[in-house]
C-alpha cells in the first residue's frame, strides 16, 4: 500500500526477472520458437474494455445531436457518435450487445479464462468534444454510479475507472476524489488528446493532484478532449484511402500523447500515479530507434527508460501480432497489460489467440496475469 511508483518498478522488474534475465533476441521471441505447445491461461485480467450503463443509454437517447442513442426505419438502437474526424456526427452503427449485456460478457470472460476485467466509459464516442459541461457533469456522474453499481453486484469480476470531463478540470478533480472515496474505483479515464502537448496536460493538474494523493491509475484512451485543451490536432482526412489515413492519423496522436507523458517533466511530480495509454502508444514502438538517435544526438538520456514509466495495452490490436512484437521489443513484456476492447470489439478470443501465437509463455504470462495482478497490489485491490 506504501509503494511509490518507483518502489513498484523496481518490484516489477524483480517479477520479470525471469524475462529480462534471458538473451533480448530470445525474450521478443514469438511463441513458435520456444517449439513449445502453447497452453491457455486463465487468471487474465483485461485492462482495456468498455461498458454502456443504463443512464448512459438513457441520457443520450434524450439527446436529439450526436453524440446520441435513436431507433432507426429498421426498428433497431443505434449509436451515432461525434467523429474523431471532422467533429460531425458520424453514421450511426447498432448499439453492441457486448457493450451493454453484463450476464453475455460474464460468460465470454468465463470462456476466455478472463479473471477481471478494469472497465471504463467508451472514450471515443465524442462526449468530452462535444456535450457542454453542465450537461457533461451529470452525465459522467450518473455514468460512474451504474459503473460502482456493478463492481458492487460483482466485485471479483470488475474493477472500475471513472469517467472524467475534460471542459471542468475541478469538478473532475472532485469526482476522482468522490470515485476513490464512495465508490472503490482506482482511477479514472481521460481522452489523450488532452496530452498532445505538454501545456494542453498541465490543464488537467488537479485531476494529477487527487490522482496522487489515491494514488490512481488513469487510463488514457485515443479520443478529442474538451475543445478548450491547447494543441489539439486538426484531424482532416483527405477524401481518398480514409480507411487507411485514419489508422495513421489514430497512430500519431497516441504516440504524440505517449511522449508528452513519457518523455516531459508533467509526470515527475505525480511519482504514485500509473499510466496506462492504449493501442500500444500508436507508432511509438515503431520509432522508437529514431527517437533514441535523436536524443543522442541532444545530448539527453535513453528515452527508453522515460517511456518505461508508462504502460501500454494492445486493446484492437492484440490480433496485430508485429505491433504487439515491436512494443515487447522496444519496451518490455512488464510494461504492457492485457487489453481486449472488449464492448466496442465483440469478442475477446481473436486478441487472446492471435497472442496466444505471437508471445513466449514468459511474456503470455507477464502481460495476461501477473503485470496486472502487481499493479492492483499496488492500488490496494486483489
Amino acid at each position: 500500500m506504501n509503494n511509490t511508483r518507483r518502489e513498484f518498478l523496481r518490484t516489477a522488474a524483480l517479477g520479470a526477472a525471469a524475462v529480462t534475465a534471458l538473451p533480448a533476441a530470445l525474450r521478443s521471441a514469438p511463441a513458435a520458437a520456444f517449439g513449445a505447445k502453447t497452453e491457455p491461461l486463465t487468471g487474465i485480467i483485461d485492462w482495456h474494455n468498455h461498458w454502456i450503463s443504463p443512464n448512459e443509454i438513457r441520457l443520450l437517447s434524450a439527446r436529439t445531436t450526436a453524440p446520441r442513442i435513436f431507433t432507426d426505419a429498421k426498428g433497431q438502437r443505434v449509436f451515432e457518435r461525434v467523429t474523431d474526424a471532422t467533429g460531425a456526427a458520424g453514421p450511426a452503427a447498432p448499439l453492441r450487445e457486448t457493450s451493454i449485456d453484463i450476464p453475455s460478457r460474464l460468460r465470454h470472460l468465463d470462456e476466455t479464462g478472463v479473471r477481471r476485467q478494469i472497465v471504463s466509459y467508451t472514450v471515443p464516442q465524442g462526449y468530452d468534444a462535444s456535450i457542454p459541461t453542465e450537461e457533461i457533469k451529470p452525465f459522467f456522474r450518473a455514468y460512474n454510479d451504474d459503473l460502482a453499481a456493478l463492481v458492487q453486484k460483482h466485485p471479483d469480476r470488475f474493477t472500475g475507472l471513472a469517467a472524467l470531463p475534460t471542459s471542468d478540470t475541478a469538478w473532475a478533480a472532485q469526482e476522482l476524489d468522490r470515485a476513490h472515496r464512495e465508490l472503490g474505483f482506482i482511477g479514472g479515464s481521460l481522452p489523450l488528446n488532452a496530452f498532445a502537448t505538454l501545456r494542453g496536460a498541465r490543464l488537467l493538474a488537479p485531476v494529477f493532484a487527487v490522482a496522487q494523493k489515491h494514488r490512481s491509475h488513469l487510463f488514457v484512451h485515443r479520443g478529442a478532449a474538451s475543445p478548450g485543451f491547447p494543441g489539439q490536432p486538426p484531424i482532416l482526412l483527405p477524401e481518398d484511402t480514409g480507411w487507411a489515413r485514419g489508422s495513421l492519423i489514430s497512430d500519431s496522436q497516441l504516440a504524440a500523447g505517449a511522449i508528452t507523458l513519457g518523455l516531459t517533466d508533467f509526470l515527475d511530480a505525480y511519482p504514485d500515479v500509473t499510466v496506462q495509454i492504449v493501442m500500444l502508444g500508436g507508432s511509438i514502438p515503431y520509432v522508437i530507434e529514431h527517437i533514441q538517435s535523436g536524443a543522442a544526438r541532444a545530448g539527453v538520456g535513453d528515452p527508453v527508460e522515460k517511456f518505461r514509466r508508462l504502460y501500454l495495452d494492445p486493446g484492437p490490436y492484440s490480433t496485430s501480432p508485429r505491433s504487439v512484437l515491436a512494443a515487447v521489443q522496444a519496451f518490455g513484456a512488464d510494461r504492457i497489460l492485457f487489453g481486449s476492447d472488449y464492448g466496442p470489439m465483440p469478442t475477446i478470443s481473436a486478441g487472446i489467440a492471435s497472442l496466444d501465437a505471437t508471445l513466449s509463455p514468459a511474456q503470455r504470462r507477464l502481460i495476461y496475469v501477473e503485470n496486472g495482478l502487481a499493479l492492483l497490489k499496488t492500488k490496494g485491490h486483489v
